[in-house]
């Protein structure tokens, strides 16, 4: 079975209502692709769950805005939350690849 396509987010600790939406967002796309991805969410200041990719990482050592989403190791949005089809593109064209 193929890898899954990892979903991350990086939130504020407690998390702000729009760190909440983003979550909720990631939630509904692994809700989709139950079998092709799975979601990690960093808080900051706290311990993380796993290895971050580089990207996460370097954004977690050097300060980053909140909430922040990456896909597949690759920066999606900032900031503000992304859209269901912001983070379904992303994964569908890691999916088709």
């Amino acid at each position: 079975m193929p890898e899954k396509v990892k979903l991350e987010v990086l939130v504020a600790r407690p998390p702000t209502r729009q760190c909440r939406e983003v979550i909720a967002v990631m939630e509904e796309i692994v809700r989709r692709y139950p079998d092709q991805v799975r979601l990690v969410v960093f808080e900051e200041g706290a311990p993380w769950p796993e290895q971050p990719t580089p990207a996460l990482m370097y954004a977690l050592l050097k300060g980053s805005i909140v909430p922040a989403c990456y896909v597949d190791g690759r920066f999606l949005v900032g900031a503000r939350a992304p859209t269901l089809d912001e983070v379904e593109q992303a994964v569908a064209g890691l999916l088709t690849s």
